[in-house]
């Protein structure tokens, strides 16, 4: 493994403390705001860009689980069972990254948390929020389907169990907007671990990025769930949805412009 001790990606530092703040703050994967930069300012092959994100994630998010943990901010019970579910999806999500154009798979992730962050955002508006401290195991059995799918999505598209484990926890099950976020963050945190090690093997991690990267996000890993304390849980649900949705949106796009391309019509 080549870290690479070029200084060419430096401006990625201060970026990626950005990112993890927001993240962290409001519950949602960075790594899905990694890729449009990976994408339009990197000009990373899409393989390595979601490799490299998800790589990038697992050290911010785990930093952030870390420090929502400490706050005794995470229901520990639910978040483990939830982890239980999610990675088998990641081991078949991981494989389905090498033979299936991730660009499709993206689009499809697009379309169904472009769905759910407009529900959060509705419900945002709507002052609609979680109210309970803590959930039954037994309760999360109607909805024992959805970490999976989350798992699948995030090892092939860098994308997914925070998006949709977070409306899971707080629209489903009701538990309070920022413990269900601080929960969403721990899944994450643990799937990317996962599909981290899934990945080394495959040499798709571009660790002279990941040096900037990997050190900003654990910085802002820190500090965002510091900030979320003081933050409303409005707000929070706010930048949640409009985050999610701008995501979306980005995703809904590329794959647009593979099935234009694939179709011949570009």
């Amino acid at each position: 493994m080549d870290l690479g001790m070029s200084f060419e990606y430096w401006y990625m530092f201060p970026i990626a403390v950005v990112i993890a703040i927001t993240a962290n703050s409001s519950g949602f994967s960075g790594g899905v705001l990694f890729q449009p930069i990976f994408y339009f300012f990197v000009k990373l092959p899409i393989q390595e860009s979601v490799a490299t994100g998800i790589a990038t994630e697992t050290v911010g998010m785990t930093s952030g689980a870390i420090r929502y943990i400490v706050q005794k901010g995470v229901d520990l019970q639910i978040g483990f069972v939830m982890i239980m579910l999610t990675i088998p999806g990641v081991v078949v999500g991981n494989h389905i990254l090498l033979i299936v154009n991730a660009d499709l798979l993206k689009m499809i992730l697009g379309l169904i948390i472009f769905g759910l962050a407009s529900m959060q955002f509705v419900g945002a508006i709507q002052k609609n929020f979680g109210h309970r401290d803590e959930i039954p195991v037994e309760d999360i059995y109607r909805y024992m389907w959805i970490p999976p799918i989350g798992g699948f999505f995030s090892a092939a598209s860098g994308t997914g169990v925070c998006e949709l484990s977070q409306p899971v926890l707080e629209r489903g099950l009701k538990l309070k907007t920022k413990k269900a976020n601080a929960t969403a963050i721990l899944i994450e945190a643990t799937a990317d671990w996962v599909i981290t090690i899934l990945n080394l093997n495959a040499g798709l991690i571009r660790w002279d990025i990941w040096l900037f990267t990997g050190t900003g996000v654990i910085i802002g890993g820190q500090i965002g769930p510091y900030l979320s304390k003081y933050m409303p849980d409005r707000t929070l649900k706010i930048v949640f949805s409009i985050g999610i949705i701008g995501v979306a949106i980005f995703y809904i796009y590329k794959g647009a412009i593979w099935s234009a391309k694939t179709l011949g019509f570009l």
